[in-house]
């Protein structure tokens, strides 16, 4: 009689699991499962009562950690595309000035709209098609670059 009510139990418990998905009952169903085991060999409900809450607490306390950090880790955080093209060096397509130009990112193939940083305009008016350059920004859909040989770039 005991044995089917462990039974009973412990798949109850786990029904309840599946539909709070808390990582909470999942242990006292083990509990009531191990407890069924026991049930086999003893009648006695008040050990089986026993083991039934050492067991499901013991595996609450050391096991209900272990899972939830397995099953809520937090994914890996990758760069977006934007993030990514930092720091990135370019091809100027068409030249470069303080307000256009266009430019490939040599890391990825893309091609961005792009203008010159506001430093780099004081040294450089515009970079020609053909040289390379950095991306020191992303503004809105733009890339803001300066020339591979600016002091600001090397320093960084």
């Amino acid at each position: 009689m005991s044995l089917l009510f462990w039974v009973v139990v412990a798949v109850v418990l786990a029904i309840v699991e599946i539909f709070t998905v808390s990582f909470f009952f999942l242990f006292f169903a083990i509990g009531a499962t191990i407890t069924a085991v026991v049930a086999i060999f003893t009648e006695d409900i008040n050990l089986q009562t026993w083991i039934f809450i050492l067991s499901s607490l013991l595996c609450l306390a050391f096991a209900r950690p272990l899972v939830k950090k397995a099953f809520r880790a937090e994914p890996e955080k990758v760069p977006s595309n934007v993030s990514r093209v930092l720091g990135e060096a370019v091809l100027v397509l068409e030249p470069v000035t303080r307000y256009a130009g266009r430019v490939r990112v040599l890391h990825t193939g893309e091609v961005w709209s792009a203008y010159l940083d506001e430093e780099t305009v004081k040294d450089v008016s515009e970079l020609a098609a053909d040289q390379e350059g950095v991306v020191c920004r992303v503004d809105g859909a733009k890339l803001v670059i300066k020339p591979v040989s600016s002091p600001a770039v090397e320093n960084s």
